[in-house]
């Protein structure tokens, strides 16, 4: 069993946004550290790697280690029925070939649930070597009033 909780959908939509170019199918793994994904475009020029860390969520729980492959423009595309503001909230099961995400707003006037079926991807984890890099850059939320 799989689900996690993110209460402003936004930034998912975001991070979506950004690699769904890049990558047409990849696997996102689930495991008690987090929400990742490895994928290499399809002229193996560019590696996206990314790790949503579970603290990152207002709700995050795992029971194992479990593989969705998910088509990541038609992921866009429901999460495009989500607001900016709206909580967005996405379950699996191990033994499931769907995963069901669903968004509901903030005054909880407005719920949208879809559930998409899982493809099987064969995909492997690249080793992405230790490397000093000559600038480091730190994203920050700010919260509003603070």
């Amino acid at each position: 069993m799989f689900e996690l909780r993110l209460v402003q959908g936004s930034l998912l939509k975001k991070v979506l946004d950004a690699i769904k170019d890049l990558v047409n199918d990849a696997n996102f793994d689930c495991s008690s550290s987090g929400l990742s994904l490895q994928a290499m475009d399809s002229s193996h020029v560019a590696l996206v790697a990314l790790l949503l860390r579970s603290e990152s969520f207002e709700h995050y729980h795992c029971d194992c280690n479990f593989s969705m492959g998910i088509n990541l423009n038609n992921m866009a595309k429901m999460l495009k029925c989500a607001g900016n503001d709206d909580i967005i909230t996405i379950k699996g099961d191990d033994g499931s070939d769907t995963v069901t995400f669903m968004s509901e707003s903030s005054t909880q006037d407005k719920i949208a649930d879809f559930e998409m079926k899982l493809m099987d991807i064969d995909s492997e984890l690249l080793g992405i070597p230790e490397a000093e890099y000559q600038a480091v850059s730190t994203l920050y939320k700010i919260l509003p009033g603070a």
